[in-house]
């Protein structure tokens, strides 16, 4: 673990039997320890390891106590330096302290209070870098997050200007049509057909894009919702498409929940829509359902379509995936779509599936207080 240097201990001391008692005591206490017996050895050695604690004696033949304590800051400032030492002048040890040694211990006093002062040290050491590394996790979230407000709002301004000149080229299509079809041979007319469907593809994308960035977005605050008027809107959305494919819905109880009733109504619509138009040749069966789970509802969304192979499933939320090319329309957003909605309500999506069998997507959703 990272905390573990913290436990090393640099102990440097040139006077041979003093090293290797106060290196046998602090081993003695679980410690990692380091003798050196000059500043110029001590130094070495912190180039290549790092250390939580330093116990520096203010006499050595090389550097001063004070100028090694200098040094050694300068290479990681984080490392507390104790000074220990049996002939030291006030001024001597008050510029030691000055310069940001962690503590002063005469040779003369018990074992017990270097110890202490260790102890304190290691764990001063180790909370300062548990704080560090909270704040830079913070930062790197923070930074994260702004980054993909940052792109998501990028994108909902490329799909605003985009759809302009779309909307342009349509209507100028629509007028070819409706004024001038009659005067284009088949091969012409065929162009034009093209040209309208390509433009209608397009504006279904852009649509999709412009969902996709709105549902990491949203600001709306979580409230409690009725997830059977949500299925009822979703269901409501969806009319047209199933009674085309003269899909059943079955819905269970439903709870409320903590969410976005906007983004609810999304989420149940796309995991329905997908249900009723990746059918077999059987009329398509959808079944919601809902069921406590701790601090959540889990719900499911069930159908007896043409399933997905399980080695797809790693991708299946990433955005624009087509797993069936052009046999189905869609933009392959939709699901991507599902895990932001989810994301931002706190929970998570899977799914279960057999190919040509059936689908089950499951989802978590927050339980309101009052459960």
């Amino acid at each position: 673990m990272p905390t573990e240097r913290f436990s090393r201990v640099l102990v440097v001391e040139d006077n041979q039997a003093e090293l290797q008692l106060l290196c046998d005591i602090l081993r003695g206490e679980g410690f990692q320890v380091f003798g050196c017996g000059s500043a110029t050895e001590a130094l070495e050695r912190i180039e290549q390891q790092c250390f939580g604690v330093a116990i520096v004696d203010l006499r050595l033949p090389d550097l001063s106590g004070t100028q090694l304590l200098e040094k050694i800051r300068g290479y990681d400032e984080q490392v507390r330096v104790i000074v220990y030492t049996g002939a030291a002048s006030y001024d001597s040890i008050k510029e030691a302290l000055n310069l940001g040694a962690f503590a002063y211990v005469e040779k003369l006093s018990d074992p017990s209070e270097l110890l202490h002062h260790v102890r304190r040290a290691r764990r001063e050491r180790v909370d300062r870098y548990a704080l560090d590394l909270e704040q830079a996790v913070a930062e790197r979230t923070e930074e994260l997050a702004r980054s993909n407000y940052e792109l998501e709002n990028f994108a909902s301004i490329v799909a605003h200007d985009l759809r302009s000149p779309l909307l342009t080229i349509f209507g100028y299509g629509q007028i070819l049509q409706e004024e001038y079809q009659d005067r284009l041979d088949p091969s012409g007319q065929d162009c034009l057909t093209q040209i309208v469907d390509a433009v209608t593809r397009m504006s279904r994308l852009i649509e999709d894009l412009l969902d996709y960035s709105r549902a990491g977005r949203s600001r709306e605050p979580l409230e409690p919702v009725d997830v059977q008027s949500v299925l009822v809107q979703a269901v409501a959305n969806l009319e047209a498409s199933i009674r085309q494919q003269q899909a059943t819905i079955e819905v269970g109880a439903m709870p409320t929940v903590l969410g976005d009733q906007t983004q609810l109504v999304q989420l149940f619509q796309n995991l329905i829509g997908n249900a009723v138009k990746f059918r077999r040749d059987v009329d398509p069966v959808v079944r919601v359902a809902a069921k406590p789970a701790d601090d959540f509802w889990q719900f499911s969304v069930e159908d007896n379509g043409i399933g997905i192979a399980r080695e797809h499933f790693g991708r299946l939320f990433q955005a624009f995936q087509q797993l069936h090319g052009r046999d189905y329309p869609g933009a392959g957003i939709g699901l991507a779509v599902c895990k932001k909605i989810i994301e931002r309500h706190g929970g998570r999506i899977w799914l279960d599936s057999v190919a040509g069998q059936r689908t089950t997507f499951f989802f978590t959703l927050r339980r309101t207080m009052v459960d």
